[in-house]
């Protein structure tokens, strides 16, 4: 039995509830489909489309909590023991996705269970090929890659997690409002040594920001990253980011900073191009960590 859980906002969920709803209903197999819409817009208010979807409950909240605080409610609400999280703006690659999950669930007893996420396989628009390429080369990884590092290679975006395991986590979180708090949950899951099964079953990440926005959520990423480190939540070693700044002398990373502050115009330009380097990208974190860090 298993309780789907969607989170939205701003944005057109109903073509993603459907399919869902569609491939459960082919399956002798308990199910339901809760849609919490985080105050969006009154454009994207649909509720009159899930009226012929049993087993599918929408709610509009009267004001927006956040990414967080909508996952924990939502949680709380499920009925069933496994949740399945899925980002408002993906799409199942195959008609068998479901079923997958499942065949997992019943024959590899596990805690977590990660299919894997990908980007469409053409490039979007000019303005939005930062975020494609990132997910291209960052986040498409083999199962076998993904095994190396079972906790860090895990996406929120679409997760199938024991009830049991997700409360406690997410609980600890949800006064918390910024962008960026998967690196917690990670990091939880590795410190408790919840169990993990990887396999190949991708779900598409159609909502592709722009490369503006990308930028801008990468550096709130980083503000939050420094919010954890500073409220002693994750190890700073646990972080890819801060272990490359650790070993950077303290010199070494002014001499970073300085540089970077005089070219910082022109890694803006390539990361807005439309054809950026995410070894830029990389330059630019240490960059903005290293500044974010002397503050």
């Amino acid at each position: 039995m298993i309780s789907v859980l969607i989170p939205t906002y701003n944005y057109n969920v109903y073509p993603l509830v459907k399919e869902i709803h569609k491939q459960f209903s082919k399956l002798a197999f308990d199910f339901e489909i809760l849609v919490y819409d985080d105050a969006s817009d009154k454009e994207f208010e649909i509720f009159e489309l899930f009226k012929d979807l049993d087993k599918v409950i929408y709610k509009k909240l009267s004001q927006n909590i956040g990414r967080t605080a909508i996952r924990h409610r939502l949680a709380t609400d499920a009925q069933f023991d496994y949740l399945l999280f899925l980002d408002a703006d993906t799409f199942p690659k195959d008609r068998f996705y479901i079923m997958k999950f499942i065949k997992a669930l019943e024959k590899y007893p596990s805690d977590v269970y990660f299919g894997g996420i990908q980007v469409p396989a053409n490039p979007p628009s000019p303005d939005r090929i930062l975020r494609w390429k990132y997910g291209k080369e960052r986040e498409n990884f083999s199962v076998e890659k993904r095994k190396k590092q079972p906790y860090r290679s895990i996406l929120c975006g679409a997760i199938l997690i024991k009830k049991a395991v997700f409360l406690p986590i997410i609980s600890e979180l949800k006064s918390i409002k910024k962008y960026g708090l998967d690196i917690f949950f990670s990091y939880q899951l590795k410190e408790k040594q919840v169990k993990v099964y990887h396999f190949h079953n991708p779900i598409i990440h159609l909502g592709l920001e722009t490369s503006e926005e990308f930028l801008k959520k990468t550096e709130q990423a980083i503000d939050t990253l420094k919010f954890l480190i500073n409220k002693r939540m994750i190890d700073p070693k646990y972080s890819r980011l801060t272990k490359k700044t650790q070993q950077l002398s303290i010199s070494g990373c002014k001499t970073l900073t300085f540089p970077c502050k005089i070219l910082k115009n022109l890694c803006i330009e390539n990361l807005l191009s439309a054809n950026p380097s995410l070894f830029i990208l990389d330059i630019y974190k240490l960059y903005y960590f290293c500044h974010q860090t002397r503050k």
